[in-house]
């Protein structure tokens, strides 16, 4: 709950930023993430943020000097020109964030009974009592350095409220567009979405590259599904060249409410996915899914934590990697069963294809059970095409290299085809099998 004004709100991130520091591999959970490259490529941009002093930060007003000087962008509709924009159509209601900053004239909205789609800064936390109360719970800043930085730059995001009861008939799609065509940027979208007791929504959250140049983007989406509600969200990193994305996004589910969250990783020079759910009340239900396809010298790092933190809850897992080239794959992931959390059903998957002798995967699935009366289960395995098999296929006709392609396709795509719409689906199995080299 956000009791500080936004002003002492920020500077204490800021503080915590600079208490907590750019992770290091020493830091347990960046152990095989390493962020020396990024920073050295952006420390014109960082040296801004991570100083001792941090009266002279908020006395130079770093944050309105960030905020005006991405404003003074002049960019029109026609410019957004993203191969997903035009291939990609999932929705009508498409809301737009320009290097981190809302864009409502970049944005398509349509009226939908129940659904609220406004900016998210400073006067509306303050101002509106459901909003406020929203705003980093499910985010804490104390925890992580990155999302302290967010909270403490990002200053026009959005919020999407969904109504009571409402359900809203198409997804809406939230475009993070990072332009880095003249220079280095660092860029912080931040997103909260609340859905009200018995609401229906589904967020497709898409994230693309303009420019030659390095784009770091650090954001955070916060999901509050109340009881009885329904959450879809999906987050795609599909076309967004050299940037350096650190994304966090937290959600907390109430009573027989559930998320289901799908991750997609198959572009990006470097990835880092955290997701937090947390089950808050019986009845609760989380399902969570993703895929990376890489290859050349592509990272992406996912870290999920699902925490039961009451009895009678349920979550399902699900990640896969694929790695080609150079590539290299992080998967950690945590499911905690707190004391009081007894009839906990929790399972977790992941699986590795290495395509190369030179791609690399570090997988960490962990189970933390503190009840006695659960059902749990986790599993992870890393391994390379079966041979057999490709020359079962060989052996009718289909060349060497289209076999291996179609394989590495059909192991993927168990985790496109969860997605719930056909459009995305669709979209997402043209691309990986482009990617691969095979066909959908």
């Amino acid at each position: 709950m956000m009791s500080a004004s936004m002003p002492t709100l920020r500077a204490h991130a800021l503080a915590r930023f600079n208490e907590l520091g750019v992770p290091t591999t020493k830091h347990e959970e960046w152990k095989y993430t390493s962020l020396r490259k990024l920073v050295d490529e952006l420390d014109s941009v960082l040296d801004s943020v991570l100083v001792d002093e941090l009266d002279d930060v908020l006395d130079s007003v770093l944050v309105d000097e960030l905020v005006s000087e991405l404003d003074s962008v002049n960019v029109s509709k026609d410019s957004l020109k993203t191969s997903s924009q035009t291939s990609l159509k999932t929705s009508s209601q498409t809301v737009t964030l320009f290097n981190g900053t809302y864009r409502p004239d970049l944005s398509t909205l349509i009226d939908v009974e129940g659904l609220t789609i406004c900016e998210l800064n400073d006067e509306l936390v303050a101002s509106d009592e459901k909003v406020g109360a929203a705003f980093t719970t499910a985010a804490p800043i104390d925890a992580h350095a990155f999302v302290a930085l967010n909270t403490a730059l990002a200053t026009s995001g959005v919020v999407i409220t969904v109504a009571k009861n409402a359900t809203i008939p198409t997804p809406l799609t939230i475009t993070c567009v990072n332009d880095a065509q003249t220079e280095n940027v660092l860029t912080t979208p931040r997103v909260l979405v609340i859905a009200e007791e018995g609401a229906s929504v589904q967020v497709i959250e898409s994230h693309h590259a303009q420019g030659e140049h390095t784009a770091v983007e650090v954001g955070v989406t916060e999901i509050i599904a109340h009881a009885n509600s329904n959450v879809t969200y999906v987050k795609l990193l599909v076309d967004v060249g050299n940037t350096h994305h650190i994304g966090f996004t937290g959600g907390h589910i109430y009573r027989d409410a559930v998320i289901r969250a799908h991750t997609f990783c198959i572009d990006g020079t470097f990835t880092r996915n955290d997701l937090e759910l947390k089950l808050m009340e019986p009845g609760a239900s989380a399902y969570l899914d993703g895929v990376s396809v890489l290859n050349e010298e592509q990272f992406a790092d996912n870290h999920t934590v699902v925490d039961h933190l009451v009895p009678h809850c349920h979550s399902e897992e699900l990640y896969k990697g694929v790695y080609d080239g150079k590539s290299t794959g992080v998967f950690n992931g945590k499911i905690f069963v707190r004391p009081q959390a007894q009839k906990t059903t929790a399972y977790q998957s992941n699986h590795s294809l290495l395509l190369s002798d030179r791609a690399s995967v570090n997988a960490k699935p962990q189970l933390e059970i503190f009840a006695d009366d659960v059902k749990c289960s986790h599993g992870a395995t890393m391994g390379q095409l079966d041979e057999e098999a490709v020359f079962y296929l060989q052996a009718r006709g289909i060349g060497r290299d289209e076999a291996r392609a179609l394989m590495t396709y059909a192991f993927a795509a168990e985790v496109i085809e969860r997605l719930p719409f056909d459009d995305l689906r669709t979209y997402l199995e043209e691309r990986v099998a482009n990617k691969l080299g095979a066909q959908p």
